[in-house]
């Protein structure tokens, strides 16, 4: 393995001078030495999209039947190169950089930027981006590029389906990816192809599924140290390896005794609005809460507002329609970009 960084190579006892040149890559470097020293244990951060972040222990083991289980799907092989453009810190990268490790592929590593590509001419295999990247690349027009990458993972965030239906008609293999730092990265992959409203995903090899009462999945295998991991993630099991995300218990809002999952309303009404935006809720004295629109950096208008009500009324409930829409400058997100919904609740309702 080698890395390539500003066209400079260095190769694993360099690294001192690596940082040299980019300070900021220091986790990356640690997490390199302790690998070169056959450490058991390594520790992750958690995203903190759900809660407060986390510092959690990851073996060796579980990083390199994630590994493994990705590579067997990918096909990835010795001397491929893989881009790193993401922030030095985040699980994905350190990842990314294991994945390098374990099949002595070379990583090449770029300061993160929201136009990675645009200057970018270096023989790539392999490539991870966070969906803001993806979705400046759509703006400026560099987004044709990603046909050159055989490769190539989004994660951190959804996908809006504007973004999906550009990326389907390219000619490459992108995936969505789904997972979390307690299952080590990815445990499964979306193929972005076809329409949005079908897409699913399909798990990695090794991994088993499962769901609750409530229909949150389950996960099992050598990533979890073989114990069941139960998520607040509700799914749809569409086969024994397929499943579509529809949302998080932790979302769900309860209007009326009528159980709402905003994620499933975002997507069905996302054409109507052409900005980021959450279905959030706020306090009624007979439904217990009811639903609202909160969206970022511009109002939506009223005939809009009335639009989206009847269609979701007609295709829902009268529950589930929006009774309102705030605007807020700014949502409050995580570094990878995922919104925090609660705290960003509480600033609308605070400066509305």
């Amino acid at each position: 393995m080698k890395i390539v960084f500003e066209r400079s190579e260095y190769h694993l006892d360099r690294l001192s001078e690596l940082l040299t040149k980019y300070p900021n890559a220091a986790k990356i470097v640690d997490f390199i030495n302790h690998w070169q020293q056959n450490a058991r244990t390594f520790q992750f951060q958690t995203s903190g999209s759900t809660g407060t972040s986390k510092s959690i222990d990851v073996s060796r083991t579980q990083i390199v039947a994630s590994v493994q289980a990705t590579t067997e799907f990918l096909g990835l092989k010795k001397n491929q190169s893989a881009l790193l453009c993401l922030d030095p810190s985040f699980v994905a990268s350190l990842m990314m950089v294991a994945r390098c490790l374990v099949n002595d592929m070379n990583l090449i590593l770029q300061r993160p930027s929201s136009t990675p590509l645009k200057e970018f001419d270096y023989p790539i295999d392999f490539a991870s981006f966070v969906p803001v990247q993806i979705y400046k690349m759509i703006e400026d027009g560099t987004i044709g590029h990603l046909a050159k990458i055989q490769n190539i993972l989004i994660g951190g965030a959804p996908l809006s389906s504007m973004a999906f239906e550009t990326l389907a008609k390219i000619d490459t293999n992108i995936y969505a990816t789904y997972g979390m730092t307690e299952t080590v990265s990815h445990v499964a992959l979306m193929p972005v192809k076809g329409e949005y409203k079908n897409a699913q995903y399909e798990v990695l090899p090794g991994i088993t599924l499962n769901q609750d009462a409530e229909e949150c999945l389950g996960i099992l295998g050598t990533v979890t140290n073989h114990e069941w991991l139960q998520t607040n993630d509700i799914v749809k099991l569409t086969d024994s390896n397929k499943f579509q995300w529809l949302g998080r218990r932790d979302h769900v809002i309860n209007s009326g005794g009528i159980k709402i999952h905003p994620e499933q309303l975002e997507k069905f009404i996302e054409g109507y609005i052409f900005t980021d935006f959450i279905i959030s809720w706020k306090p009624n004295d007979q439904l217990g809460s009811e639903c609202m629109i909160i969206a970022e950096s511009c109002q939506v208008e009223k005939k809009v507002l009335d639009q989206i009500q009847s269609i979701v009324t007609q295709n829902f409930s009268k529950y589930h329609a929006p009774k309102s829409a705030l605007f807020i400058d700014e949502f409050i997100r995580t570094d990878s970009g995922k919104v925090k919904r609660e705290a960003t609740r509480r600033k609308a309702l605070d400066l509305s």
